[in-house]
């Protein structure tokens, strides 16, 4: 079968590949034929060399497929289920995190697309207690958003604690940034105003305004601060979306927070290190809540708005090609050309 696939350590070296199609790893995984693939940050920074990974490795893990395979002890899902899957293949199920609930952080955790061999393939193999049956009417391309906006609704709706007629701000204009204002509306936010470059202008602000947000700022053209302090007569905003992983946005949003208000995080920054200003934050009494990956609850959560609000969610979807077209895809997202690129498998 093709599949992308990281070959080698260091930047570039991705290949499109024939391979073995995947046969069961256990007992009680199952087999999935993939419809949907989406590209994720993630799989850009991998292409870099920027985020760690176990080559060669198949590329992605946010999808949507038919289950055509099953193990033994396989009782949850059948041949025939369409599906999609949480990216926590190989946690061990006992540790402290994986027994609190919390198996996006266990240690053994290698997710496809990075640990092991991921979605950007015509099948993939993944434990069958990771799958979630997704609803017959909501398309498969549309269902392969379910990834990123559990992961949103984790950190924003469960982490971020929204109040009705909250003042939200988010800080960049990637999917993840989008789907934020998404879920604070969805969530009764007040007034969510959303940050970008220039290059967000043509295609991402349109989006995020169609979602919800009541403001687009082109931080390279206005002064993120005195709009937030104009708009809340100086109090500041009570929840801060940082999706950039930018060390300026971080900085600033502890600056643009109110006192006793609250930064949830979603973007990974580029560098191991950055500096923000500490004391700040102290003397503000701000929440900081560092988050990574999906919660089992934000999974049902995001297949039930995704089949609610499906025509509005589909069209951040502005690509549907094949894995052959990749670097193109890649570019045009980092150039901010696309907002979510899908590869397609038939």
């Amino acid at each position: 079968m093709k599949a992308l696939v990281k070959t080698g350590k260091g930047p570039g070296n991705i290949q499109v590949k024939d391979i073995s199609q995947p046969s069961l790893h256990d007992d009680d995984w199952v087999v999935i034929k993939v419809h949907c693939g989406g590209v994720c940050g993630t799989d850009i920074h991998i292409w870099k060399d920027e985020f760690p990974y176990w080559p060669p490795v198949t590329l992605g893990h946010e999808f949507s497929g038919e289950v055509v395979e099953v193990g033994g002890k396989v009782t949850t899902v059948a041949v025939g289920d369409r599906v999609v899957a949480e990216p926590h293949s190989l946690a061990c199920g006992t540790c402290y995190l994986c027994r609190q609930g919390h198996v996006q952080l266990c240690s053994n955790k290698r997710s496809p697309g990075w640990g092991i061999d991921g979605c950007f393939a015509e099948y993939v193999t993944l434990p069958a207690w990771l799958l979630h049956k997704i609803p017959d009417n909501l398309a498969y391309d549309v269902a392969a958003l379910a990834e990123p906006l559990a992961i949103v609704i984790h950190h924003v709706a469960e982490r971020g604690s929204i109040n009705c007629q909250d003042t939200v701000v988010v800080t960049g204009t990637g999917i993840m940034g989008l789907l934020s204002v998404f879920v604070a509306q969805v969530m009764g936010a007040g007034e969510i105003l959303i940050t970008g470059l220039s290059k967000s202008q043509k295609y991402r602000f349109p989006a995020a305004t169609a979602l919800g947000a009541s403001k687009a700022i082109n931080i390279e053209k206005e002064q993120l601060i005195p709009i937030v302090n104009e708009l809340t007569h100086g109090r500041g905003a009570d929840l801060v979306v940082e999706t950039s992983g930018a060390e300026s946005a971080i900085s600033q949003a502890i600056e643009i927070t109110r006192k006793r208000g609250t930064i949830t995080g979603i973007g990974l920054t580029k560098e191991s290190n950055i500096s923000v200003p500490w004391n700040r934050a102290m003397h503000k009494s701000i929440e900081i809540r560092f988050n990574m990956s999906s919660s089992f609850t934000g999974w049902e959560s995001s297949i039930n708005l995704l089949n609610r609000y499906s025509a509005k969610l589909g069209k951040l979807i502005t690509r549907r090609t094949s894995i052959e077209d990749w670097e193109q895809v890649f570019v045009d997202l980092i150039d901010e050309k696309d907002i979510k690129a899908l590869f397609v498998f038939e």
